[in-house]
């Protein structure tokens, strides 16, 4: 933070940052960098600037539409990769990516903290400009509703004739010299009150509120949706879920449209910002400019100037102690001549009302005193030019890095789950249920039946039961006697091998069955 020699309240070295970006129109030509709204040039300068992250977010769509376009005809998906690597990658970008986003909630808080300060130093400033008007007001009403009134009173009771001509007389021009005092009076109270109700504060403080009553829980829950984006990427990572990577993919794009949205509103905001705190007072002459005076304007700036109410006080406070003179006299005069009762009341009461209002002048001379508002005036400038400056740069670097680790993060997830895909795929293939096999099948192979029987009997034999329908065949008998006076031969186990399962009669086996 420094300070200048014309300014008294800190600014951050951001200011300088950003103050120093080039401005220039849309013919290349630098425009002077004095923060002024109704320059269109300086408009122009400032939409410049502002559309820079709107065209990188431009070729990063375009980047993406091309690579995704590109992968859809990628004849490499067909082989396999690992996707350990991927995964890394994607939770560690993820983590960077939650770590830019805490960055943004936290400048977002500091922002917010300076725009609380900023609030309250210009609300102080409208209470003290609206104290000033309350005071002039309440002191006009004093002299044209109480004074005046008292002494038409007077002058009704001092028509009266009096033996002494000169004392009637002077009586008469007394009353004169007081009316024309408490004119001269009112006058300059009114001019007071024209002059400081040009300083209207009050909208200040109320727009800062309805904004920041938006924009910061807005701005935090924004912040937290790309985070809890961020979560469902590393979800997706560590439940390997094809689903969970497409839905980031598709929330990252969304995620990359507001970051860098941001960052072209957070860019824009800190260059003007920068260009009010080096240099306001251009922008506040001109928006005084026929409105309010220049010598008011410059004396609550800068306090190093005489005070423009100076006179119009001063004059004020002559007039009602003139009044007060006067009526001292004409009261002295008016207890011999004139004893009633009713003059004295009114006397009392004007003495009462001139008192009243030159308290009240004097209070109002400390109130017009710029040591006040002018403290009140660098204590919101600075906020502006530290909290809540820094805070908007610490948002701006936050959304610029989360639109970049977003869109890394999108390639590399489009990446993985199109792998993912493919390997589920095989998987899936490779394990399809095979179809029931029918073991009394005359037509199938040996091997196919003898596999099919092993198995059903190892899947039984371990759950300790037999299958309800399964026909197993006894154990073939050892024959030791001969048949029909006959050994049986190596002819004959052909036929006893199959005698349990014939297989269909033909002509080559007849000659078995005559054995039977």
């Amino acid at each position: 933070m420094q300070q200048y020699a014309n300014q008294k309240y800190n600014i951050s070295q951001v200011a300088n940052w950003f103050h120093a970006f080039p401005h220039v129109d849309i013919t290349f030509s630098y425009v002077n960098a004095t923060f002024d709204p109704s320059n269109s040039a300086y408009l122009e300068a400032l939409g410049i600037l502002i559309a820079i992250p709107g065209f990188w977010l431009i070729l990063t769509l375009l980047a993406f539409l091309i690579f995704f376009l590109c992968r859809c005809c990628d004849g490499s998906l067909n082989k396999k990769k690992k996707l350990t690597p991927l995964k890394w990658t994607l939770a560690i970008f993820a983590l960077l990516c939650c770590g830019a986003l805490s960055v943004g909630l936290f400048g977002n808080d500091q922002e917010h903290s300076g725009m609380e300060t900023v609030q309250q130093a210009s609300e102080n400033m409208a209470e003290i400009a609206s104290s000033v008007k309350n005071e002039t007001i309440r002191i006009q009403l004093i002299l044209e509703n109480d004074v005046n009134p008292g002494l038409d009173k007077l002058k009704e009771d001092f028509k009266k004739p009096l033996p002494n001509t000169t004392v009637h007389d002077y009586l008469q021009d007394a009353l004169k010299n007081m009316r024309k005092n408490v004119s001269t009076g009112i006058t300059k109270v009114v001019d007071i009150n024209k002059n400081i109700d040009k300083l209207d504060l009050q909208p200040i403080p109320d727009n800062i509120k309805m904004i920041e009553i938006i924009r910061w829980p807005v701005t935090i829950a924004a912040l937290c949706v790309l985070i809890l984006v961020c979560v469902i990427l590393l979800w997706g990572v560590i439940r390997h879920s094809r689903c969970l990577l497409i839905l980031f993919s598709v929330l990252g794009l969304l995620s990359v449209v507001i970051c860098w949205i941001s960052v072209s509103l957070y860019l824009g905001s800190c260059v003007a910002a920068s260009d009010f705190c080096l240099n306001p007072e251009p922008f506040f002459y001109k928006q005084a400019s026929g409105t309010f005076y220049t010598s008011v304007l410059k004396y609550y700036l800068n306090c190093d100037d005489p005070n423009p109410f100076e006179d119009s006080i001063e004059d004020g406070k002559k007039a009602v102690h003139n009044v007060q003179n006067t009526l001292a006299a004409v009261t002295k005069i008016a207890v011999t001549y004139y004893p009633q009762k009713e003059v004295r009341e009114v006397l009392d009461s004007l003495a009462l009302f001139l008192n009243r209002t030159e308290k009240i002048l004097s209070g109002m001379d400390a109130l017009l005193n710029c040591n006040k508002m002018h403290k009140e005036y660098e204590t919101a400038m600075g906020a502006l030019c530290t909290g809540v400056l820094e805070g908007t740069a610490f948002m701006l670097v936050s959304a610029a890095g989360a639109g970049i680790l977003f869109t890394v993060l999108i390639w590399v997830a489009s990446h993985t789950w199109i792998h993912i895909r493919k390997k589920n795929f095989v998987l899936w293939w490779s394990r399809r249920p095979a179809e029931p096999v029918d073991e009394e099948d005359p037509f199938l192979p040996s091997s196919a039946v003898g596999s099919n029987s092993r198995r059903n009997r190892d899947t039984y034999s371990s759950m300790g039961a037999r299958p309800r329908y399964s026909h197993t065949p006894p154990q073939t008998p050892h024959f030791t006697a001969s048949l029909n006076g006959r050994s049986g031969g190596r002819e004959d186990q052909p036929c006893l091998q199959g005698r349990y399962t014939p297989p269909p009669a033909t002509d080559g086996d007849l000659t078995c069955a005559t054995k039977f």
